[in-house]
């Protein structure tokens, strides 16, 4: 009995050993695995830094770069600019990728980053700064918002239950006009008083018993959020002319007039003027010159301008180019029309396009580190001032 009492607390004490024993291997072992990922997210994070600097070298110094030459030495050019080909890139095209470069050449497992910088107008729908399209800084303002708002489906004159027929776009251009502009006095567009200042956004307010934390007058200047429109006399009373949808949803099924949004065109910081080489038709379908107010079949005209535009790039110019490339960007307004020399374009257009980054470009950085399976993003915006990337927006994953 003794010996079966001292056989079953010898188990007893074995295996409360191999549990302990277990659970410090167990410990050890999540313990080592938290040092590892601590290990790698440090050194991902180190990755994304040097990746900022990177970006920083590249938009501080692409102004600058030299343009691609007959005869040149490039492997002696690279060794005095390391990153000549991607100043080159994003001068010329407007956009540029940086590696993915290994943090050590020698040890492939050391990690690598990669950097995408891109114009903000590149590929993507926000071409436009509204806050540029105003009387006070464009004196053709007025036609060039009659053209968005045409080609977005959005008629001219609407007719309502409240108001009768309204001059639609005159209700829009100026009620926006005022809103941005600085001075309190309405806009009057074709003799009528279109536009709305703070006494009739007051009276407007009072009239439907609104409640003072919902009010909002006109900024007299620039926006910095364009849901902002959605206040604004005209936007706020037809919705759809801002997100898309029906513009008048109290008119019969039939009669109702479906429209794209204007609020995916637009963006509140940049430039109002077209980047040639990185657009879209739709983009090109807002220069005058390019679209033909008097075209009343779906811009059917300015679309192949927009197109052929767009098809040049991959037309070899004149002179001296780097015939490694598919595609060319135009250098000038000089360059555009010798290249599409079949192509009328309105000579107003060249106003209204620009052909690599300005001071007022925009950039997106998208910068990735990784390492051992981990990665580490950061998505950003800037510009550049005073030879320093100023930035306005930094997301990390």
């Amino acid at each position: 009995m003794r010996r079966a009492s001292a056989l079953l607390m010898a188990l007893w004490i074995i295996a409360v050993l191999g549990i302990m024993v277990l659970s410090f291997a167990s410990e050890a072992h999540l313990q080592a695995g938290i040092n590892v990922y601590v290990r790698e997210r440090n050194r991902v994070n180190r990755l994304t830094e040097a990746g900022r600097e990177l970006a920083e070298v590249v938009l501080c110094g692409y102004e600058g770069a030299s343009d691609w030459s007959d005869g040149e030495d490039l492997e002696e050019l690279l060794k005095e600019d390391r990153w000549l080909l991607e100043k080159r890139e994003l001068k010329n095209a407007s956009k540029c990728t940086i590696g993915p470069i290994l943090l050590d050449a020698e040890r492939p497992e050391s990690g690598t980053v990669a950097v995408d910088i891109e114009i903000t107008n590149a590929g993507e729908e926000h071409a436009i700064n509204i806050n540029e399209l105003y009387a006070g800084a464009d004196d053709n303002y007025r036609v060039r918002w009659e053209m968005i708002l045409q080609a977005h489906g959005i008629p001219e004159k609407l007719d309502t239950e409240k108001d009768g027929t309204v001059e639609l776009w005159n209700l829009l251009i100026a009620g926006w006009n005022d809103w941005r502009d600085d001075d309190d006095t309405a806009t009057v567009i074709d003799g009528t008083e279109s536009g709305a200042e703070k006494t009739w956004y007051r009276e407007e307010y009072d009239d439907n018993k609104v409640e003072d934390e919902d009010r909002r007058f006109p900024r007299n200047g620039q926006i910095p959020d364009i849901q902002e429109l959605g206040y604004v006399r005209g936007f706020r009373d037809y919705p759809a002319v801002l997100t898309g949808g029906i513009l008048n949803p109290w008119a019969h099924k039939d009669e109702q007039i479906k429209v794209r949004g204007v609020s995916t065109l637009f963006g509140v910081t940049g430039t109002s003027k077209i980047n040639v080489n990185s657009c879209t038709v739709e983009q090109l379908l807002t220069v005058p010159g390019i679209y033909d107010e008097d075209d009343e079949e779906d811009q059917e005209e300015g679309r192949a301008i927009a197109q052929a535009i767009i098809d040049g790039l991959k037309t070899m110019p004149e002179g001296i180019v780097d015939e490694s490339r598919s595609w060319w960007p135009y250098k000038d307004w000089s360059d555009l029309v010798n290249r599409l020399e079949d192509v009328t374009i309105g000579s107003e257009a060249s106003n209204y396009l620009m052909y690599k980054p300005d001071s007022g470009s925009i950039f997106k950085i998208k910068i990735v580190g990784a390492s051992m399976g981990m990665g580490h993003t950061v998505n950003a915006k800037g510009y550049v001032k005073d030879g320093k990337v100023r930035y306005i927006e930094w997301r990390e994953d």
